[in-house]
């Protein structure tokens, strides 16, 4: 098992509160990990948006699963049975959504509402790019829209949410540009 800075990182938004919204979460149930990086309720003020953030974690905390599949379709399942009011007046129509999940036997991206993927290290790189079903408009899905399986497993996964997101190019630093200020255990 891979240990050290969270796998998955969302880039925050312009404006005044670029986190507004955001979330991260680890989860590790049998032999697997879940880190999931969200932004939920991003245009409300922020104690709405911290709301709808607190429910979506409390939701998704409780995915489980002995290898990565069985814990990314338990997270599918609880993010499909949370109630939309709880996630601000958009009722989680403005979802962006990143899950990483790994076993030992690999490792499997899936999310919703992104335009872009990319693989940090020792330098930034595109992941996936193009037509994809993780791509498209913000919201919980009325499906899981598939998953991802990149050859070479990246350290950090980084997700650009489907408008509205800082530009990565711009930003002297990507993990700063997610939130992220220090590694660590997780």
């Amino acid at each position: 098992m891979t240990t050290g800075p969270h796998r998955a990182l969302i880039l925050g938004s312009p404006g005044r509160y670029p986190f507004n919204g955001h979330l991260r979460l680890a989860v590790h149930s049998g032999g697997a990990r879940l880190h999931l990086a969200a932004v939920v309720a991003p245009g409300c003020e922020p104690p709405v948006a911290h709301a709808a953030t607190v429910a979506l974690q409390a939701q998704l905390a409780d995915a489980e699963g002995s290898g990565r599949f069985d814990l990314l379709r338990s997270a599918w399942e609880l993010l499909a049975g949370i109630d939309p009011s709880l996630l601000g007046p958009a009722r989680g129509g403005d979802l962006a959504l990143l899950m990483v999940a790994w076993d030992d036997d690999g490792l499997g991206v899936a999310g919703t509402g992104l335009d872009a993927l990319h693989a940090l290290g020792a330098q930034v790189e595109p992941l996936l790019e193009g037509a994809h079903p993780l791509f498209g408009i913000r919201g919980v899905p009325a499906n899981p829209p598939g998953l991802f399986t990149p050859h070479e497993p990246p350290a950090v996964v980084v997700g650009s949410p489907a408008t509205g997101a800082l530009d990565p190019l711009a930003h002297p630093s990507w993990p700063l540009a997610c939130g992220y200020r220090a590694g660590g255990a997780a």
